[in-house]
Formats: C-alpha cells, structure tokens, sequence
C-alpha cells in the first residue's frame, strides 16, 4: 500500500494531481491511499493520528500556516517522508532548502515530471530498510544507513558515527565503502579525503562545510567543494 497526501486549498489542482497519482499507480499495478487536505494544519494532524506517508504534494502559498511550514512539522513526525513541494512561484528556493531533502513542481504539474519524481520517492523509500555490514570487535554487524551521521578514516581504520551517539571502528579504505554504498540507494558524499557523509543527515550545505543533523559541522576540503556544490545546486532538478 502506497499512501501519499495532497495538500492545496485549490480543488482544481487538488483534482488534477489525483487523477496523474491514480494514473501512475494503475500503471505500477500499485494499491494507493490517497488523501487530501486544504491547510497545512489538517495534514499535520493527520499525519500525527494517522502515521507516516510515503509522500506529501505540498502546495507553499496555504490558509494559515504555510507549507514550508507545515512541512517542516511533518518531518518533526516522521523524519523520512518524502515531501514534493508544488508551486505557481520559483521564488521559494532558499527557504525549501530548510526541509531538504525534497522535490519541486512547478504548476501547471507536467505528468512526465511528476511520474518520474514518484519513482524516484519509492526507490528512495528503499533507503529506509538499507543495511551496511562489517565485522566489529570480531563480530559481523548490521547497521541501518538512514541512521549513519558518517564515515571517516585514519589511514585504514574507519569510524562509524550514528545519529544516536554511538560508534563502531572497523579496517578498510574509505575508498572502498565509498564504491560499496554506491550500490545502495543512499546518497553519500565526500566531502574530504577522511570524511564521507550521509546527504539526508546534513541540516545545512555550505561553501566549505556542512552542518549535520546532530549539529556537528565538518569541513568540505577546497578539491571537493565542486562536486558537493554541484550535488547542492542539483536537488531540485
């Protein structure tokens, strides 16, 4: 079961977006819930009572508080729904960047646009289950990816760091993780020769460092800083 909110105080687009969502989960042979919602209120109440979506469609201009908003509170909830912002406007950027990571849509909605960012959203959701495996203290260990804040290395010894504090050192280049997550539907990047990140842990990107989730900030070496500017300016196409 796929379940995806839409929330815009405007019923033509609220009808319109419908029916692409049904359309696409026909042709995924999908089962879908599908609700909708005219506030950003109304949708974080839901989502409280009623758990998570796989994806919130999030108009920014609502009755009340905005969507930038309320999005910000869905995460609060359920730190990994996807959410799609949709807008008349391009003027929003910066301040979606505050709720990264996310989408964008511009109205009026294109299908072919909106079908791939649905794709993408159920391979991301992937992520959620993804595990990385490694022997520590003579045991072979199971972590999930979502909750790695980081990798970082002292010649070959590489330290784990979690969100929730705790650490795991194991043997091996960081050159080497960094090829094994490239088969995981996780974006890490290296950002330094010692440090690869999880992209959904950092809170803020900057010209030469990042800020994470636990409020750790970690410098982007000058040779790196392109590749990770260009991984920036590349989240909402």
């Amino acid at each position: 079961m796929v379940r995806i909110a839409i929330c815009d105080d405007r019923n033509y687009y609220v009808e319109r977006l419908s029916a692409m969502i049904r359309h696409w989960a026909m042709e995924k042979r999908l089962k879908l819930q599908l609700e909708a919602f005219q506030s950003g209120e109304e949708v974080l109440w839901a989502a409280e009572e009623g758990g998570s979506y796989q994806a919130v469609f999030m108009d920014i201009e609502l009755t009340g508080i905005s969507g930038i908003e309320a999005a910000a509170g869905l995460r609060k909830l359920h730190r990994y729904m996807s959410v799609v912002f949709i807008s008349q406007y391009d003027t929003y950027f910066r301040q979606m960047f505050e709720v990264y990571p996310c989408y964008y849509l511009e109205k009026p909605i294109p299908e072919k646009k909106l079908f791939e960012i649905l794709d993408r959203i159920m391979e991301e959701h992937r992520y959620v289950y993804a595990m990385y495996g490694f022997r520590y203290k003579r045991r072979n260990r199971q972590i999930f990816l979502r909750k790695v804040l980081y990798f970082t290395s002292e010649m070959r010894r590489i330290r784990i760091v979690m969100e929730e504090g705790r650490e795991y050192v194991f043997y091996m280049k960081l050159d080497t993780v960094e090829q094994q997550l490239a088969d995981y539907e996780v974006d890490f990047i290296r950002i330094h020769k010692s440090f690869l990140v999880n992209s959904r842990q950092v809170e803020q990107f900057y010209a030469d460092h990042v800020m994470m989730s636990n409020g750790e900030r970690l410098s982007v070496s000058r040779g790196r800083r392109e590749n990770v500017n260009r991984f920036h300016r590349n989240l909402f196409m």
